[in-house]
């Protein structure tokens, strides 16, 4: 099995510049606990801001042209893009199609 590629790039190159950060920790200063997660739409819980800049993200909308309104929670953010990049390249998942361990 060869091994897969991370991230390609520099965080710039992959649209993380400045910008990106400034506008990040601008939200971040507005963060109330209760804020809606930009994908999920359940209410964020509680952190300081010192842990929220590890668990909160500020999510891209879908063809990376801009921002959706709030911050994304971690987990919420990461799948979005995990499933966009494997919809990219191909790639669906076969849950519920795999054949039986044993033919009974």
């Amino acid at each position: 099995m060869a091994a897969r590629k991370r991230w390609q790039g520099t965080t710039t190159q992959r649209g993380y510049d400045g910008k990106h950060k400034a506008l990040r920790e601008q939200r971040l200063a507005r963060y109330r606990p209760g804020d809606p997660c930009a994908h999920g739409g359940e209410p964020l819980p509680y952190w300081p801001l010192s842990i929220a800049r590890r668990y909160l993200d500020l999510p891209h909308t879908a063809d990376r042209t801009g921002y959706l309104p709030g911050l994304s929670c971690r987990r919420h953010n990461r799948q979005d893009g995990a499933i966009r990049g494997n919809r990219k390249r191909g790639r669906t998942t076969t849950a519920g199609t795999w054949p039986a361990a044993r033919q009974w």
